[in-house]
């Protein structure tokens, strides 16, 4: 599961106040309250699940809870359906993690094996509407084998169930990164972009993070708006005012893009049904021609008797 997306957030969530800021805001509760952040560290290595496929992209990083050092597997999720088997993946991926931790040396299965909180972040735009938990998985079966039968449950993070208010409401940076990604338009992204410079400008963890973020930023910009100029990262953290005026530009360029290739097409299309198959030279003088021209060349397309005196000068 290698996406481009995938990449943004793993770059994201390589930094260690980016994952405080998502368990202070988004953890289950009761969690935040007892975390050490002082003591988080990232956990490095290449997990083996048991049919030998490599999760090389998702993060997992350990930190103290009451003293008791816990191990938090964020898995990155990015697809455009929702994975119904997504309990049996997380399954694996935990207990590839408990492998590497035992072969390593890191925990002795003697003293018990550290906890796991599994999280899943999911982006897509369909609700997550199942299940998160293995054993709700399990068809029903006696009683007797009930405790024989695995659980384990995920966090699940579902972007888009929040609401665009309710994220703003929160103002951390992690909830202005949710909010971004889930825009409606071009004016929606401004003010998502403005709220997410505003966030990070009030963020304790300014200083480390705002670098990662504009940078973030600067990569799904790419994505979402394909074109649209990128400032310099520098000229990005000055503030967003610059970003919006490009933003700007950018929309009327595609607005004037399309008017032109809905007026190419649409006079292609009356000429070829009034005079046939156009000549590849008549294709290529419509494909250069501005958005006057061509309103002019549809009005005489109109009535010209022949293909010719549609792109014949009209003497003076």
């Amino acid at each position: 599961m290698v996406h481009l997306h995938d990449a943004g957030y793993k770059y994201l969530f390589s930094h260690a106040d980016l994952v405080r800021e998502l368990l202070e805001v988004f953890a289950p509760p009761g969690v935040n309250e007892l975390l050490d952040y002082g003591t988080l560290r990232p956990e490095t290595g290449n997990f083996i699940t048991p049919a030998m496929k490599k999760r090389e992209d998702d993060v997992v990083w350990s930190i103290e809870l009451k003293g008791q050092r816990i191990y938090l597997y964020l898995l990155l999720e990015f697809q455009s359906s929702i994975d119904k088997g997504m309990p049996v993946r997380m399954m694996q991926y935990v207990a590839a993690l408990y492998d590497h931790l035992v072969r390593g040396k890191t925990v002795d299965p003697a003293d018990g094996l550290p906890p796991v909180l599994p999280i899943v972040i999911y982006n897509g735009d369909t609700r997550w509407n199942h299940s998160p938990e293995v054993f709700e998985l399990i068809q029903p079966h006696p009683a007797v084998l009930t405790e024989f039968q695995p659980r384990l449950k995920f966090w699940l993070l579902d972007e888009g169930r929040f609401s665009a208010e309710y994220l703003e409401g929160l103002q951390r940076v992690m909830a202005a990164i949710f909010r971004m990604e889930h825009t409606r338009d071009t004016e929606d992204a401004k003010r998502a972009i403005r709220y997410l410079g505003q966030a990070v400008a009030q963020s304790p963890f300014k200083q480390t993070i705002d670098r990662a973020v504009m940078q973030w930023m600067q990569y799904r910009l790419s994505r979402k708006m394909p074109g649209l100029p990128l400032l310099e990262l520098d000229d990005m953290l000055k503030g967003t005012e610059m970003l919006e005026t490009s933003i700007d530009q950018w929309r009327a360029k595609a607005v004037a893009e399309g008017m032109l290739l809905g007026e190419q097409k649409g006079l292609q299309r009356l000429l070829s049904q009034r005079f046939g198959a156009i000549p590849t030279t008549i294709v290529e003088r419509i494909g250069t021609a501005d958005l006057e021209q061509l309103e002019a060349w549809f009005d005489a397309a109109v009535n010209a008797p022949n293909i010719a005196s549609v792109f014949t000068p009209t003497p003076n």
